[in-house]
């Protein structure tokens, strides 16, 4: 058996560690880098990268797919479409990767399958936006297409300046009531899932002076107990979004837990870290296990 591993960076931590899943039980792998992606359409259909025909391989594991602009974000996609249409498998599948990646089509299936997740506004009108956040008091904002939290911004009702700049930049706003944590220091819980099973649960522990917890910008991984309410909200979310793998982060509040976000390109590191957690064997071994071999 031969997969590939589309990744952007060879030294990526959980692309390594799916590599290596994979070797320890007898497939092999090799990277992709989806910026030489070739579609060659006539008599036949070919699609190549890195040198390798895709159409051969038994599989591909998407870490990430990079970009260089709209339209190539478009091309990739379509590309993975088309090998899933044409029988390869594909992990996790392109209408799940697209789903976890645009926030409001998140929203969207967190909402239809009743799973808790905050009051979220996304907008082209800066009324409508302004409006949001004065009903709130304070909402984050997040890049709809947003990765390892870059570019949050934390708004309230007092400076509506962010929104104006917001919506000139991007033309949308996507706006969550700001949920208050009831943890003693600022925090998020990321859960891993893989296949029907929650690999193990991390807090995210925000650097000091700073409300953002992502490992990127700052934040550490601790341990956090399982408890069966996370497990059912993370198990739960990844079906909604129909992922395979993925990072269910979660925020602990008054009301119990709710939904942030679902990762469908998460990091398998912070779990490694601190529970020592090979959630890259998880997923090779899951993937084997479904094709059987």
């Amino acid at each position: 058996m031969r997969f590939g591993i589309v990744v952007t960076d060879p030294e990526d931590w959980t692309a390594r560690a799916i590599r290596d899943g994979f070797s320890r039980q007898g497939a092999e792998s090799v990277y992709l880098n989806f910026s030489s992606l070739a579609a060659r359409i006539g008599p036949d259909l070919r699609l190549r990268g890195d040198g390798t025909d895709l159409l051969e391989l038994d599989g591909l594991v998407v870490r990430d797919l990079g970009r260089s602009g709209s339209a190539d974000v478009a091309f990739r996609f379509e590309a993975l479409s088309a090998l899933q249409e044409l029988g390869l498998s594909i992990v996790n599948p392109p209408s799940a990767i697209s789903r976890a990646a645009n926030k409001f089509a998140t929203s969207i299936a967190l909402h239809q399958a009743e799973i808790p997740h905050p009051r979220t506004l996304v907008t082209t009108s800066l009324s409508a936006a302004a409006e949001f956040v004065a009903e709130h008091g304070r909402a984050v904002s997040k890049p709809l297409f947003g990765y390892k939290g870059r570019d949050l911004l934390l708004l309230t009702s007092d400076d509506p300046g962010p929104l104006q700049e917001i919506l000139a930049k991007s033309g949308v706003v996507y706006l969550q009531e700001f949920l208050e944590s009831t943890a003693p220091t600022p925090r998020d819980i990321r859960v891993f899932v893989v296949g029907e099973r929650v690999a193990g649960a991390i807090y995210r522990v925000a650097p000091q002076g700073s409300w953002i917890s992502n490992l990127s910008q700052g934040g550490a991984p601790e341990r956090c107990p399982l408890r069966d309410e996370m497990e059912d909200l993370a198990l739960r979310a990844n079906g909604a979004v129909g992922t395979v793998y993925s990072g269910v982060d979660l925020i602990e509040t008054v009301e119990g837990l709710a939904v942030l976000e679902v990762n469908g390109t998460p990091s398998g590191r912070g779990v490694f870290q601190a529970w020592g957690i090979d959630a890259g064997e998880m997923i090779a071994a899951h993937i084997l296990e479904r094709l059987k071999v």
